[in-house]
């Protein structure tokens, strides 16, 4: 097995504080706590030929709640392990339990494709890291002898690749599956669950990025699945220690955030990945469905947390801190009947955030996973000290020494430009604090008790300080932000987002406005105004206008409102 160089907390020292991040976690946990488990299990049952009270489930769910079922498994035991919320474990445990009495009368038989049996596995090596649940990995392996006995092993092979890489019968996405029995493998050392994984391992598909991030012939293959794919090869590193797969995970992260990426974090216009030609660009006039959110959002935070562990480099946070403020952030919350926020809309003719015409799909799954996961990506430690990840309002705490020790941050980034790090512990200690420096960011500051601090602060690296703290140590860290654009791809040069620090900002298109433009080559420093404490900037007008117009955070725009993301800075205006 490989030693990670920076491991996260696992859901268990990290707290959040106050915000609109905290608001969104307790938000989803009402909803995610509230669904009947009769009603979860209705369809597993009466498939069972058992009693089958509670309502049926709609959407993706009205036949069973297969496609989310391990999800939920999943968020409840991470969620309830980062909280302390009993009552989650105890729903999650109740859930199995009804679960397992529908599998008794199969004969481990779980009667779901490999699409469902996936993040069911997720959902029991879950239950068994993070929930105490010692039957959940007995529970694996006996489905493992179903699934091995059962699931179709064919592929097609070179790159003769479909849209989600199906083979005859029905195991599309099958290219997903090491990842958690290759978990379930780390955690137990049950060699049948490696034996397992290593036959699903897309070995066709993964040999693209072994030796390059700039692969010849890119298939428009189903995005979010390919991209979730990468978490397997992360974990075939972990197994086998074998450097081609760290390689391969490495390449295809810069792939995807080069070529394949919005400026928010999301990719997979149309649910496809994109030749990096100008067909990027081009979807901004061609669709309205341009990333899956909450999908797109796991994927992205599993691929990165794997990437700082394994070489402990900043840069991968990048990429986490896009989608947390822009992706998953600004996603419309799921609703208690299954509607779900699914699509990124970025037009630019504008877009607006609605929810999936069917209720309980994908990502209300990974919704609810990716919310759990604030609790494992805003910090990092390793023997020497610790990593913040982000600035976000929230606690760390962590044994060093013989003594606890916890990490206080009061923020209110980045609606202002700065954090404030308070050290509390019983007696001095001595490791080092790493914070991690934006690429946007030019100039990191840092103040140890209101003294100035000279610190080595690249974009992309961590920026540290090693000293023995003493109780009440206090670090403000101040990165500066400031406007800038980001143009979809290469091809586009003039068809940017807006950006400020880590934020995309949107205008409101709503009633008689017009999208911001450059047309005669003015800065974006001449044309926005900031007005008031948050991040919000008035455009100034070339031409007469009906209404004020703004640019503001995407998160801050409601549902239903239209807004723009990409704007065309030198197309000519409607009069």
């Amino acid at each position: 097995m490989i030693e990670p160089k920076l491991e996260p907390f696992e859901y268990e020292g990290v707290r959040l504080l106050p915000s609109r991040f905290k608001d969104q976690v307790e938000r989803a946990r009402e909803v995610y706590g509230a669904i009947p488990n009769d009603n979860l299990l209705k369809g597993f049952r009466h498939n069972a030929g058992l009693s089958a009270p509670g309502e049926a489930m709609r959407g993706w769910c009205r036949d069973t709640s297969s496609v989310i079922f391990g999800q939920l498994l999943s968020g409840m035991a991470r969620m309830s392990r980062a909280t302390g919320d009993r009552a989650l474990r105890e729903k999650a445990l109740t859930l199995l339990e009804g679960w397992t009495e529908t599998l008794d009368r199969m004969d481990g038989d779980v009667r779901m494709r490999p699409y469902g049996w996936e993040k069911l596995a997720c959902g029991l090596v879950d239950l068994h890291l993070y929930a105490g649940t010692p039957s959940a990995l007995a529970l694996l392996a006996r489905t493992v002898d179903w699934a091995s006995r059962t699931f179709d092993r064919s592929r097609r092979s070179g790159d003769n690749f479909d849209f989600q890489g199906v083979g005859p019968g029905r195991t599309s996405e099958w290219y997903t599956l090491p990842e958690n029995l290759y978990r379930a493998f780390a955690a137990s050392g049950n060699g049948v669950f490696k034996e397992f994984a290593d036959v699903w391992r897309y070995e066709d598909y993964w040999r693209k990025f072994a030796e390059t991030s700039d692969p010849a012939g890119v298939v428009a293959v189903h995005a979010y699945s390919h991209v979730n794919s990468f978490s397997s090869a992360a974990m075939a590193y972990k197994v086998t220690g074998d450097e081609r797969y760290l390689r391969i995970c490495i390449n295809a992260y810069d792939f995807l955030r080069r070529t394949q990426c919005y400026a928010t974090g999301g990719f997979g216009p149309d649910e496809r990945l994109m030749p990096p030609d100008g067909s990027l660009g081009r979807s901004l006039d061609l669709y309205g469905y341009h990333a899956e959110i909450p999908c797109g959002t796991w994927a992205a935070f599993k691929l990165c947390r794997y990437l700082m562990s394994f070489t402990g480099e900043a840069r991968f946070g990048d990429w986490i801190e896009t989608a947390f403020y822009n992706g998953i952030g600004a996603a419309l919350p799921t609703e208690p009947d299954g509607r779900t926020f699914y699509y990124g809309d970025y037009r630019i003719s504008g877009g607006v955030k609605q929810y999936y015409w069917y209720e309980w799909p994908c990502c209300s799954g990974t919704y609810w996973q990716t919310v759990a996961d604030y609790h494992n990506i805003l910090y990092f430690r390793d023997g020497g000290g610790v990593y913040v990840n982000l600035l976000v309002p929230s606690e760390a705490t962590w044994r060093r020494d013989g003594q606890e020790i916890r990490l206080r941050q009061e923020t209110s980034f980045p609606d202002t430009d700065s954090s404030r790090l308070t050290l509390e512990m019983a007696r001095p200690c001595r490791f080092a604090l790493h914070i991690r420096v934006p690429s946007w960011c030019e100039s990191l500051q840092v103040w140890v008790n209101d003294e100035p601090t000279p610190v080595a602060a690249k974009p992309d690296t961590w920026a540290a300080i090693e000293r023995e703290w003493q109780p009440r140590d206090a670090v403000i860290v101040r990165v500066p932000m400031r406007l800038r654009m980001e143009p979809i791809d290469p091809q586009h040069p003039k068809r940017v987002a807006v950006l400020y620090g880590p934020l995309v900002l949107a205008q409101d298109e709503a009633c008689c406005r017009r999208p911001l433009d450059l047309a005669h080559g003015e800065s974006l420093d001449s044309r926005l105004v900031r007005e008031g404490p948050e991040p919000r900037f008035r455009i100034t007008n070339l031409y007469p206008e009906r209404h004020v117009r703004y640019l503001q955070p995407l998160h801050t725009l409601p549902g239903f409102w239209p807004y723009w993301v990409y704007f065309d800075l030198e197309a000519p205006p409607l009069y």
